[in-house]
């Protein structure tokens, strides 16, 4: 078998994102007669946000634009007259359901798909088990399928995007006080809650509830989105008044469009919540959508029916023999503590496998996206995208300066970020696009893209 330009390891809404880019600028063809291949473990490419029984947090007209492009290739261009794209925009200007969101990314997935010719193929349900080094500094991708058949694929570069994984079990709330407690059937992390199943599952925990807590811990997004979902449950009907907790060691961010937005809202603004670019107010790491209307409800801000069934508590405030009573005596938890970077093996030409960044919990990508390992290299040729990745945008990508937080942002995914993978695959090649580049897009597209959403698990970004 040939040598490939590039492996992605993972067709969902990462891995399909410098793809995406690509289509958009007229690359994508030249790009794929040079050899790509997509390992993914369903059988369609797109991802699984179907799962999930909840909105989206981004704007439908965000997932549209990729749709906008003039230099498209037909595939893509002709998904504008889909009937999944015409009910997606009814939501243009509000927040569509992840199943729709789920059908029309699948739709996104099909038609790259057909793009494909002889020199880039698709191994779909097939599972990517190592990468490997050669002498010559390419790597091997070794794969099983699941009829039982195994290949290796030999390419220039690999991109890794194998969505993120919840790593609650590990943590420890406090000294002694580990949360995974044997996994007991009241613990249910929130990618698991925020699923169809599960939130029939935590409706049948509150209907037996009585006088009993339910506890979420942590106070990202997806904790606010839980406190949501939660609400909407029939049997959340009967709670009591503060039997819903948060416990959160600190205040959440709130994005608004602008400073008097936020002033209006009697939401205090640092200088340093301020995007330069957009002037928007905690752009990239604030709680939008439900989250943020969940947030506004709690807190009782102007003009917004108040929400008595959820409070909020630090933390920090409390023991670690009380945190055990809380834990233990409570009708339900909720972890809500994000994710890590899933990864596979990488090894060395000599077969001894680097310890990855990730694997520690760490951040999983340079600024440039190359794995890093936990000394702190960036391991050549091979990139990671996706959720839990922990990418830090550089200033010329814009965000507020206060902004720590991972970049889990589909729209990044589709245009910086991707845009920083393909032009670094595209160097490794010696063989230059034909067309340059164009600059990256400007403050509309930007701000347009920059929500926030379930993404393979309710703390990404969109």
């Amino acid at each position: 078998m040939p040598t490939l330009s590039t492996v992605i390891i993972g067709g969902g809404p990462g891995g399909l994102g410098p793809l995406v880019w690509a289509a958009q600028q007229g690359l994508l063809p030249s790009w794929l007669d040079r050899g790509v291949a997509v390992v993914e473990r369903q059988a369609h490419l797109g991802g699984t946000l179907g799962k999930f029984g909840i909105y989206s947090d981004s704007l439908g007209g965000s997932y549209l634009e990729c749709l906008d492009w003039p230099d498209l290739p037909d595939a893509l261009r002709r998904l504008r007259d889909d009937p999944v794209t015409h009910e997606m925009a009814t939501y243009r200007d509000s927040f569509p359901p992840l199943i729709l969101v789920d059908l029309f990314m699948r739709r996104i997935g099909s038609a790259l798909a057909s793009m494909f010719n002889g020199r880039s193929s698709l191994y779909l349900s097939t599972e990517a088990r190592a990468v490997r080094y050669c002498e010559d500094g390419s790597v091997a991708v070794d794969v099983a399928r699941d009829d039982g058949n195994s290949l290796t694929l030999s390419a220039q570069s690999a991109v890794v995007a194998l969505g993120g994984r919840q790593h609650w079990p590990q943590m420890a709330l406090a000294p002694e006080l580990p949360l995974k407690l044997n996994r007991p059937r009241h613990v249910m992390p929130s990618d698991r809650l925020l699923t169809t199943d599960g939130l029939k599952q935590a409706n049948m925990l509150i209907a037996g509830a009585g006088n009993r807590r339910i506890l979420i811990l942590g106070g990202s997004h997806s904790a606010y989105a839980v406190a949501g979902a939660l609400l909407e449950l029939p049997a959340a009907a009967n709670l009591a008044p503060g039997q819903i907790v948060i416990l959160q060691r600190r205040e959440p961010r709130i994005f608004y469009p602008d400073h008097n937005a936020a002033r209006e809202d009697r939401y205090e603004v640092d200088i340093g919540d301020i995007c330069p670019r957009t002037q928007r107010v905690n752009r990239m790491g604030g709680l939008r959508g439900y989250g943020r209307e969940m947030w506004r409800r709690i807190t009782a801000r102007p003009g917004i029916l108040s929400e008595p069934r959820v409070v909020r508590r630090p933390l920090l405030n409390l023991s670690t023999a009380e945190l055990q009573v809380e834990i233990r005596t409570a009708a339900l938890v909720v972890p809500c503590f994000g994710y890590r970077s899933a990864t596979l093996p990488i090894l060395d030409k000599d077969g001894t496998a680097f310890r990855l960044n990730a694997e520690i919990g760490g951040v999983a990508v340079g600024d440039d996206c190359r794995l890093l390992t936990v000394d702190g290299r960036s391991l050549p040729n091979l990139f990671g995208i996706g959720l839990g990745t922990g990418y830090k945008l550089p200033a010329g990508m814009g965000g507020e300066p206060n902004f720590d937080g991972q970049a889990n942002s589909l729209w990044l995914y589709q245009n910086d970020i991707g845009a920083v993978i393909y032009r670094a695959i595209d160097g490794l090649t010696g063989d230059l696009a034909t067309k340059p580049s164009p600059d990256l897009v400007g403050d509309r597209h930007r701000f347009q893209g920059a929500g926030v959403a379930v993404l393979a698990g309710p703390d990404a970004r969109l």
